[in-house]
């Protein structure tokens, strides 16, 4: 199975010594520019970049990346933010679920301490419902680091969008009853900026549950 991680990046891009981390568990690697700063475009020379031209949304960013990995050949697209909340680390673990699941995702609810308050309380309410909408249990359904293969990556695509998208393939998935794995990951927020707001994305995510 040919593995390409897609690393989604909006105002700053990833570390060098990151990008390193996640191309040896891999078999390549391709940077989304979604809205660099010039600055921060420099940073990536010698790395696969796609470039979009501006800030079109995570959900876009990750759908682009996704279809340019798989034009590129690749079985197996794993998602992971390019700001260091996602452990290189735990890439074999997904790999390992994706044995039996085509759609992994990174489970931080074991470590719900790690996760600020108000981030927390939305992603539990995400998830409880969710469960609702799916009518079965459901883990961390707000996390980015995912691994997509077999229905998951062509039959249900990801879609277009912000930080909703990652709620709307889900659900989509579960109701095609595509394999769903969840595999634990620590919850790592050391006070980097986030493109994430709380009222507008959360407001999305939540149309995200009960349309589409």
């Amino acid at each position: 199975m040919i593995v390409r991680a897609v690393v989604p990046c909006h105002l700053e891009a990833p570390d060098p010594a990151l990008l390193e981390r996640i191309g040896d568990a891999v078999d390549g690697v391709l940077v989304v520019d979604d809205g660099l700063s010039p600055a921060e475009t420099g940073r990536l020379d010698g790395a696969d970049v796609l470039r979009l031209g501006g800030n079109h949304g995570k959900g876009t960013a990750v759908a682009h990346g996704v279809r340019a990995a798989v034009a590129d050949g690749a079985d197996a697209v794993l998602v992971i933010d390019g700001d260091g909340q996602h452990p290189p680390a735990a890439i074999p673990a997904f790999l390992a679920a994706a044995r039996e699941a085509e759609l992994v995702i990174g489970n931080r609810f074991g470590d719900l301490r790690g996760i600020p308050l108000v981030r927390r309380a939305a992603n539990l309410a995400a998830s409880g419902a969710m469960a609702v909408v799916a009518r079965r249990r459901v883990a961390d359904t707000q996390c980015g680091m995912r691994l997509m293969r077999g229905r998951a990556l062509h039959d249900v695509p990801p879609p277009p969008g912000g930080f909703e998208a990652e709620t709307l393939h889900l659900k989509r998935c579960l109701r095609a009853g595509v394999p769903v794995a969840w595999v634990p990951i620590p919850a790592i927020y050391d006070g980097e900026q986030s493109s994430f707001k709380a009222l507008r994305d959360g407001a999305q995510v939540a149309r995200a549950l009960v349309a589409g």
